[in-house]
């Protein structure tokens, strides 16, 4: 089943907005465990998929990228600015790791990510 480009969009801008919810929510709504920084690392593969997938096309790769790694670091900052939440490096870093790991599979997915 191929799905119409608007509900590509709006799978995306769910996932998008979820993760943004679930980032600034105090820390006692949110329980990770001991797997914080795969959940990470697996909510922003999910995203970058999610939007390559939605676009469809691959131009400007770079900086798509750039935004949604740009996302996740201002969620972390904006977490400190939340009772109880602290922003993280780390935290950062395996957002950025999933988005890398979500263009991986977009390119190997469809060969045409990057230009040749």
């Amino acid at each position: 089943m191929k799905l119409t480009k608007n509900l590509r969009c709006f799978i995306f801008l769910t996932i998008l907005i979820s993760i943004g919810v679930l980032s600034l929510l105090p820390p006692e709504e949110v329980e990770l465990g001991d797997s914080d920084k795969l959940s990470h690392c697996i909510a922003y593969l999910v995203l970058m998929v999610s939007f390559g997938y939605w676009k469809g096309d691959f131009q400007d790769t770079w900086r798509r990228i750039f935004v949604i790694i740009s996302y996740g670091v201002l969620l972390e900052f904006l977490q400190g600015f939340v009772p109880g939440r602290v922003p993280s490096l780390y935290d950062g870093i395996a957002n950025s790791v999933g988005v890398l790991m979500g263009v991986g599979i977009l390119w190997v997915y469809t060969n045409k990510l990057l230009p040749k």
